[in-house]
């Protein structure tokens, strides 16, 4: 009788030991590739920053390593369409402005040679006041968009698209 109890709890047991991030219910992708984004905005070097933000962020998640393409089960490429900034708020003399990045990703399975998913139009942003250090305050702005829209992606690319 009490190997039949054990038993029952080891098969119950075992039926709940799998869990996955993926929209399949299984973690069915453990490597990515990241190619060089493209850059069609006005802003010099984003192609690059964004590219290295982008692989900084599957680093620090630890969900998926990051290989050369010829080796990983999925790559991402993209494009950066745009950098918008805009006055955000204007109090007490103080000037906020927001400044978002806008990218084009898609990600591709290597094996099923199938889009997994596509975005146009993600979106990322960071707010920055406006002062003696302009520069250096909408740069690291800039670096907040970038995180915000990585993010975005590694999650996107964990759970296969939304």
């Amino acid at each position: 009788m009490s190997f039949r109890i054990g038993l029952a709890c080891l098969v119950l047991a075992s039926g709940c030991a799998h869990y996955g991030t993926s929209a399949s219910g299984e973690g069915a992708f453990a490597s990515v590739a990241i190619s060089l984004f493209e850059n069609e905005s006005l802003e010099a070097g984003l192609q690059q920053a964004m590219t290295d933000t982008l692989i900084q962020t599957f680093f620090a998640n630890g969900s998926m390593r990051v290989l050369d393409e010829d080796q990983a089960q999925l790559v991402l490429r993209g494009t950066v369409t745009g950098v918008l900034e805009q006055p955000f708020t204007l109090e007490g003399g103080s000037e906020q402005f927001r400044i978002t990045i806008r990218l084009d990703v898609s990600c591709y399975d290597t094996a099923e040679k199938t889009s997994i998913w596509e975005e146009k139009g993600l979106r990322g942003f960071g707010i920055y006041d406006a002062g003696a250090a302009r520069q250096a305050v909408r740069e690291a702005a800039l670096g907040e968009a970038m995180a915000m829209v990585a993010g975005d992606i590694v999650d996107r690319t964990q759970v296969g698209g939304w």
